[in-house]
């Protein structure tokens, strides 16, 4: 059994088909800490932060969430664990035949649906004002919208359910330096005003060493490396310094 307030990874293993994946990751992310999870393209990042609120299921191994198995808990457990968790898409995975206010209307709204979408506008509003974003952007699709603008709003509606874990895919992917920056502060602003456990996704080498609290490395299936920036600025395994070395993350050929 898991502990409250953590996500925990255990012996986590993942095929697709012939494709090994994941090869038992063990990885523990504590409460109110920011944990950025690096490695090289396709290496699992995102495949392992989809098991923490059962998009995929893994083949040996579970995760817990809240104290909560995901590989044991019941539809009704997994919705509980669902609604307590915001998860950010790496491409913002907008519904671009609705505006903005509908887009979050779909995270505001009651199991019921008794409320209209004009009846959340304010509400909408504010969850922009949080991710420094004007009302007026309501009544707008994704598709009139900047990159940056999109993840935001992305961001806006994973936490319109008042999280206590927020997962980013790759958020900055993407983005200009400028808007890239302004992603960064905004994931440590919401971690400072919502007390929130995340996880972040990235193969942005920068923003990583900006807003994690420690630093994960998935290489080859497993977390070859952990621990706080300074950390794992300092470890002279030659895995990790390929993934340091010259402020950018390099591919590391097995």
């Amino acid at each position: 059994m898991g502990e409250a307030g953590r996500i925990e990874f255990r012996g986590i293993h993942k095929s697709f088909g012939r494709q090994v994946v994941l090869r038992g990751v063990d990885l523990t992310v504590h409460e109110g800490e920011t944990l950025v999870l690096l490695g090289p393209s396709g290496t699992g990042k995102s495949v392992l932060i989809k098991h923490a609120i059962g998009l995929l299921r893994p083949d040996a191994g579970d995760v817990f969430v809240d104290g909560v198995s995901i590989v044991r808990a019941t539809p009704e457990e997994l919705l509980a664990v669902r609604r307590r968790v915001g998860y950010v898409f790496q491409n913002a995975a907008l519904f671009d035949s609705m505006t903005v206010l509908e887009n979050l209307w779909l995270a505001l709204d009651d199991d019921r649906n008794l409320r209209s979408v004009e009846s959340c506008r304010d509400e909408a509003a504010e969850l922009l004002e949080k991710v420094n974003l004007d009302r007026t952007v309501l009544d707008k699709y994704p598709a009139e919208l900047s990159g940056g603008m999109r993840k935001r709003v992305g961001i806006a509606r994973a936490i319109a359910s008042r999280p206590k874990y927020l997962l980013y895919d790759e958020p900055t992917t993407g983005l200009d330096p400028v808007n890239a920056e302004n992603i960064d502060r905004l994931i440590m602003e919401l971690r400072r005003e919502l007390g929130v456990t995340s996880i972040v996704v990235t193969h942005d080498l920068e923003s990583a060493f900006q807003v994690g609290d420690r630093i994960a490395l998935l290489y080859e299936g497993r977390i070859h490396a952990c621990g706080t920036p300074d950390a794992i600025l300092a470890n002279d395994d030659p895995v990790v310094r390929k993934f340091v070395r010259r402020g950018r993350i390099d591919a590391v050929v097995a």
